[in-house]
């Protein structure tokens, strides 16, 4: 999943987590995760516990899914962490975020007021058909572009802009209300792709995060149909440029989850309920546990995604999934260590 989105979720759960108790070392928790599930090594773990950011790409359930694991462990209080996430959550640097924006409940039209469609895409939809199409969208949506748009207009991307924009809406909208049977079936590619089969298979395939919060994992197959006390929903859209691949539209449902018998223990699951390019679905978890090392308050931040696209088959697929396999591996090291490095250089005292 993406830096900001990661910021985004994760800067609104550490304002959730308490000042760290008192513990000598790794939470037991953490500790057979990283060995076990993620199978980091002991050194690896050494390597973490010596502020190295750690991270590895294994192989997922299907020829197009990748499986990335990472963890990092912060000096700093809970508190100055949300500190900093709250000035992160408005931060776009214009070179990989491009812009984002939160959705209201129920969504309007300007939480989209910044989203604009890379010129390429807008070029594409002109001639966009089923089955052979550059860009993610659903069958009704693809015939409305092609048939609603003035394509010989001046203003013609002004035009394409403003349907996306009330598309967005009115889709976040639809899965606020009727959760799973929203999502949309890409039909951009000859075999479509069911973003609710996409989503139940990578969440079938998560058993380490269903034995280890399943009723946030009940929660997120029945949404909006059950509530869970302690979860807090944030929808978010986010825009981002990674070098050698297109500008990338994603929508993304966040639950930050603070169960009231472990109020030290913060999961928090980024669900991917659109992509205009590339994924076929994404699933990542975050987990945020607090403890202290003597009286200086430690976070033990570990963070798995598992991802299905495009970039991992096709006459490419050896170099494509090479591509994609250091992305995520890259992108996880760099987010978690950004979010480490800023925290600690905030708070000299807590080293």
């Amino acid at each position: 999943m993406s830096s900001t989105g990661l910021a985004l979720v994760l800067g609104i759960a550490l304002t959730a987590l308490e000042t760290a108790s008192s513990a000598a070392t790794m939470p037991r928790e953490a500790e057979q995760y990283l060995l076990q599930v993620a199978k980091f090594s002991p050194a690896d773990i050494a390597a973490l516990e010596q502020g190295t950011v750690i991270a590895r790409v294994v192989t997922g359930t299907t020829d197009t899914e990748v499986v990335t694991v990472a963890a990092v462990k912060i000096r700093a209080t809970p508190e100055q962490g949300a500190k900093y996430y709250g000035q992160m959550i408005t931060y776009v640097d214009g070179q990989i975020t491009l812009a984002f924006g939160k959705f209201s409940t129920p969504p309007v039209l300007a939480d989209v007021e910044k989203l604009a469609l890379d010129p390429d895409d807008v070029a594409n939809l002109k001639t966009c058909k089923r089955g052979n199409c550059d860009i993610r969208i659903g069958g009704a949506g693809l015939d409305k572009f092609r048939s609603s748009i003035d394509w010989n207009a001046a203003d013609a991307a002004g035009q394409v802009n403003a349907l996306a924009r009330q598309t967005m809406v009115a889709y976040v909208s639809a899965y606020m209300t009727s959760g799973d049977d929203a999502l949309v079936t890409y039909n951009d590619r000859s075999e479509p792709v069911s973003l609710t089969q996409q989503w139940r298979s990578l969440l079938a395939g998560s058993t380490y995060f269903q034995q280890y919060s399943p009723a946030l994992k009940n929660y997120l197959e029945l949404y909006p149909r059950t509530k869970l006390p302690g979860a807090t929903d944030v929808l978010y859209w986010v825009k981002e440029d990674y070098t050698g691949l297109k500008p990338v539209v994603s929508i993304v449902h966040g639950v930050i989850y603070v169960a009231p018998e472990r109020p030290e223990r913060i999961v928090v699951v980024q669900k991917q309920l659109y992509a205009s390019h590339y994924y076929d679905g994404s699933l990542a978890v975050a987990n945020v546990v607090g403890t202290a090392e003597g009286t200086t308050p430690v976070t033990y931040l570990l963070y798995g995604n598992r991802s299905r696209g495009d970039l991992l088959k096709g006459g490419f697929g050896g170099l494509k999934r090479k591509v994609a396999r250091d992305q995520a591996k890259n992108s996880a090291e760099q987010t978690l260590g950004t979010i480490k490095s800023v925290l600690e250089q905030a708070v000299p005292a807590a080293r």
